[in-house]
């Protein structure tokens, strides 16, 4: 028998989600917090456009050659440590304060590697800039995750939470799609000019609506201040009466999972988006794919959103999503091996049916990970596994590269990729047969009880 985890904990909120801003209205399960989720998804344009910082600069000849690797890992690998920074602060000063720090991390990196423009490119100045400018962004689009999930699943009620995870971070893909489009049509000054005009505006955008329109989860609050009511009250008045999620499984196994997976859900994303057709395929392909991924990704992630992701439990959604990740690879694999091919039509459509795992898996994975946590430690757990999987991301698609630019095969290189993706699928099956279902349940049962604090006692009398 699964036994139930309730955490009741009783540090109240004085900033309740409900009151979001004069056009949110009230949370208790019949209203929706658009506040919270048109500066959530600001914030995540914002994360696809300087998610695409690094490599736009790399693929489009921006920066120099013998820089490039640097664009396709060094910005993820700051992200890992973003993700930590982040997720810290969302459990101490809560998911709307870090949002607003992370959102203004980018304003500075674009401020930095506009001043290195000042000095030669073949200058240690230049690349101490480019270097430094890659590392902020990177932390900061990587950081922005951790609040907005955090928050996204604490202010929507439980039963709009799933499509809500996955329509805010699809998001992202159209930043992605934004920053690549002057690439493809030939003008790299273009792109870089749009990419830093958008990643110097959107976070200022994303910033201006979070101040004025978005408050603290009522169950962070709840949690974490001492004021009118305790948690279990703040999920209820979200929730309703929703059936509580029954934990099964400990923090090791889930941290295990959502890691292995979140490692491979990483490496298809930047590798399809920008390393295979970097390394293997010719410039107007590579040019062709962020653009064409990116609308591919962002048309599914709403169709999924809309239609799936609340009506199919999680485990099989997972399941689901990483099988097809394999298969569409090893068709990949399977082509290349045989046509040898750089370019093409038929490349193009196997490299885009590629990005309807490459969306799905992210999903997922972004429904589960703020699911598996409580709210006490949302941010830091799930800062932890997004620091662990981006820093090993990173390292793997960097190697990669290295490795294609000294001549390695593209079969080398699929089948390290393809390791990748097993493993994940394996984690998948262990989560079908070992963990717990979260899909439309109340994350309240994820919250130990803790004592009541006096104020909170004498409210609930």
């Amino acid at each position: 028998m699964v036994q139930q985890n309730s955490y009741d904990n009783s540090n109240p909120a004085k900033e309740p989600l409900t009151s979001v801003g004069s056009n949110s209205g009230e949370i208790s399960g019949m209203k929706y917090p658009w506040a919270v989720f048109v500066a959530l998804a600001m914030g995540m344009l914002v994360y696809g456009v300087a998610e695409s910082y690094g490599p736009v600069f790399a693929i489009g000849g921006i920066i120099p050659a013998k820089y490039a690797f640097l664009g396709l890992s060094l910005p993820y690998i700051a992200g890992g440590v973003g993700a930590l920074v982040s997720g810290g602060l969302a459990d101490r000063i809560g998911r709307k304060g870090s949002f607003m720090i992370t959102s203004g991390m980018i304003v500075v990196g674009i401020a930095i590697y506009i001043l290195g423009q000042l000095f030669p490119e073949t200058s240690g100045a230049y690349l101490l800039t480019l270097i430094i400018s890659f590392i902020l962004i990177g932390m900061a689009a990587i950081g922005l995750e951790t609040p907005v999930l955090s928050m996204m699943a604490e202010a929507v009620p439980a039963k709009s939470r799933g499509k809500s995870l996955v329509i805010v971070q699809n998001f992202g893909n159209i930043g992605v799609a934004i920053t690549f489009i002057p690439l493809l049509l030939g003008f790299s000054a273009a792109s870089n000019e749009i990419a830093l005009v958008l990643l110097f505006f959107a976070p200022l955008i994303a910033l201006a609506i979070a101040w004025r329109l978005m408050s603290e989860s009522a169950p962070w609050a709840a949690i974490r201040r001492n004021h009118e009511i305790d948690v279990e009250d703040a999920w209820q008045e979200q929730d309703g009466k929703t059936e509580k999620v029954h934990v099964s499984v400990g923090l090791p196994m889930r941290f295990l999972i959502l890691i292995l997976i979140g490692v491979a859900q990483d490496v298809a994303f930047v590798y399809f988006s920008y390393g295979v057709g970097y390394d293997y395929f010719s410039i107007g392909i590579a040019t062709m794919i962020p653009v064409i991924g990116g609308l591919t990704m962002a048309v599914v992630g709403v169709v999924a959103g809309l239609l799936f992701v609340d009506r199919v439990s999680r485990k099989s959604f997972t399941i689901f999503s990483y099988g097809i990740l394999v298969g569409l690879w090893a068709l990949l694999w399977v082509y290349e091996a045989i046509s040898g091919a750089t370019t093409g039509l038929l490349l193009l459509i196997v490299m885009t049916l590629l990005f309807l795992p490459g969306e799905i898996t992210w999903a997922s994975r972004g429904m589960l990970e703020p699911e598996l946590f409580p709210t006490l430690k949302r941010g830091t757990y799930v800062s932890l596994v997004r620091f662990t999987v981006w820093v090993s991301a990173g390292v793997i698609t960097g190697v990669l590269t290295l490795l294609a630019e000294r001549g390695f095969s593209f079969n080398g290189s699929a089948a390290i990729v393809m390791i990748v993706f097993v493993v994940s699928l394996a984690m998948t099956v262990l989560w079908q047969r070992k963990g717990f279902e979260t899909k439309s349940l109340s994350l309240s049962g994820l919250d130990k009880k803790l004592p009541v604090t006096t104020k909170a006692a004498e409210v609930k009398k």
